[in-house]
C-alpha cells in the first residue's frame, strides 16, 4: 500500500503529548470520510511507552518512577502490549487510514506490512526476520527479529471505528541505555525479560544510520507529499494529553 501523505509532526519536549497526538490524529482518520492515509515518521525524547496492560497493574506507578530515574519519560500509549523504551536515535513510524473492515482486517495488515518492514531493513544489510524471541520485551507474534536472536522492532495496531493505525519503533543505534531502563522497569513490573535480546540496527550492521532508516521507509511506502498538522488536530491533542499520562 502506498501511503502519500507525510506528518512529521513531534513534540521532542513532551512525549506524553507525542502519545496523545497519535490518538487526535487516529479519531481525526475516523471521523472524516475522506481523510487521507498518511505516515507520520519522527524521532522522540526518551520515552517509556507503557501499553495499557501494563497501567493496571499494581506496580506500575512503582515502574513509572524507574524510568524517570533513567531519564525516559513514561507514557501510556494507545496501541500495543507491554512496556517498549525508545530515544533520540530511534525511528518511530506510525500508518494511519480509513477502515472498513474493523478488527478482521488486523491480521491481514500484519502480513502486509510486516513483510514489508524486514525487506527493507535487509536491503540496508540487517538480518531481519518476522518472529518472536525468547525472552524479548512486548513480545508479539508480529516481531521484527534480528537473526532470530535479537528483538529490533514490535509491530502493533490500533483500530477504532472507522480508522486504523499500525506503528513501530526502530532503535537504530544506542541501544544500552533501552536496554537498562527496560530491564529495570520489566523487574518492577515483575515481568520476565532478557536484556540480550534488545537491540539496534546498528549492533547487526554498524554502518547503518538514522538517516539511511528514515529514506529506506519513506521510499518503500511511497509518503512524498508533507503535511503540518492544523491548529484543530493540536488543540485535540492537548486535550487528551491527560489520558496518557503516566
Amino acid at each position: 500500500m502506498t501511503i502519500e501523505q507525510l506528518l512529521t509532526t513531534h513534540f521532542p519536549d513532551d512525549p506524553v503529548l507525542d502519545a496523545a497526538f497519535a490518538s487526535a490524529l487516529l479519531r481525526r482518520t475516523g471521523r472524516e470520510p475522506n481523510a487521507p492515509a498518511l505516515v507520520r515518521i519522527y524521532s522522540p525524547a526518551r520515552t517509556l511507552s507503557f501499553g495499557r496492560l501494563d497501567a493496571v497493574r499494581p506496580q506500575f506507578p512503582g515502574a513509572a518512577a524507574v524510568a524517570r530515574r533513567h531519564g525516559f519519560t513514561p507514557v501510556v500509549r494507545g496501541a500495543g502490549g507491554r512496556a517498549a523504551a525508545y530515544h533520540e536515535q530511534t525511528l518511530v513510524v506510525e500508518m494511519y487510514s480509513r477502515d472498513t473492515e474493523g478488527i478482521v482486517g488486523a491480521r491481514p495488515r500484519f502480513e502486509r506490512i510486516t513483510p514489508r518492514i524486514v525487506a527493507v531493513l535487509r536491503d540496508l544489510g540487517v538480518d531481519a526476520r518476522i518472529g518472536p524471541v525468547p525472552g524479548e520485551y512486548c513480545p508479539g507474534d508480529w516481531t521484527v527479529n534480528g537473526a532470530g536472536r535479537v528483538k529490533l522492532a514490535g509491530t502493533a495496531q490500533r483500530i477504532i471505528a472507522g480508522a486504523w493505525l499500525f506503528g513501530f519503533e526502530l532503535v537504530v543505534s544506542d541501544s544500552a541505555p533501552v536496554r537498562a531502563v527496560l530491564a529495570d522497569v520489566n523487574a518492577a513490573l515483575e515481568l520476565a525479560f532478557d536484556p540480550s535480546t534488545a537491540a539496534s540496527l546498528a549492533d547487526m550492521n554498524p554502518a547503518v544510520t538514522l538517516e539511511q532508516v528514515r529514506a529506506a521507509i519513506l521510499a518503500e511506502i511511497g509518503a512524498v507529499h508533507k503535511r503540518t498538522a492544523d491548529p484543530g488536530l493540536l488543540e485535540e491533542a492537548a486535550n487528551l494529553r491527560d489520558a496518557h499520562v503516566a
